[in-house]
């Protein structure tokens, strides 16, 4: 009974480390912008902004048409966001940057205010081979 266990949770983690991006090597990252650690101090709904950009070295064109955002773990907050439809095209051998709005729950308190956001994206891209997806992983450090 205990091999079973430990078997089904070695293949538990092995499953969960494998997932990957896809795709050609288009990157994505996420940084938070704005604010200050104020605006956590008090808990309850609060809006957080964030600065995309999407680098395409291919080329070919490519088109953004889904970002999806949450949060893991403890932090300033937590984002309460569902995934978000675009059509944002990237030129071949160039860059986008956009920002993006996301509504999330502050914690509240001096210490918690402070505290780092781990942010988890996935976004949702079409290229002329069909489509695929990147996974971002960014710590947001609070001012």
């Amino acid at each position: 009974m205990q091999i079973r266990i430990a078997l089904f949770a070695f293949l538990s983690v092995a499953c969960a480390s494998s997932q990957q991006s896809s795709g050609p090597p288009v990157t994505v990252q996420l940084t938070q912008v704005g604010g200050s650690s104020n605006i956590f101090y008090f808990p309850g709904p609060v809006n957080v902004q964030y600065q995309v950009t999407v680098n395409n070295p291919t080329d070919q064109e490519v088109t953004l048409r889904r970002l999806d955002l949450r949060t893991e773990g403890s932090g300033a907050y937590v984002l309460r966001t569902g995934g978000t439809p675009m059509n944002v095209k990237i030129a071949p051998k160039s860059s986008a940057t956009f920002t993006v709005s996301a509504w999330g729950q502050a914690r509240g308190g001096y210490i918690a205010s402070t505290e780092p956001v781990s942010l988890f994206a996935t976004a949702y891209l079409d290229g002329p081979s069909g489509a695929f997806v990147k996974l971002v992983h960014e710590n947001a450090w609070q001012p």
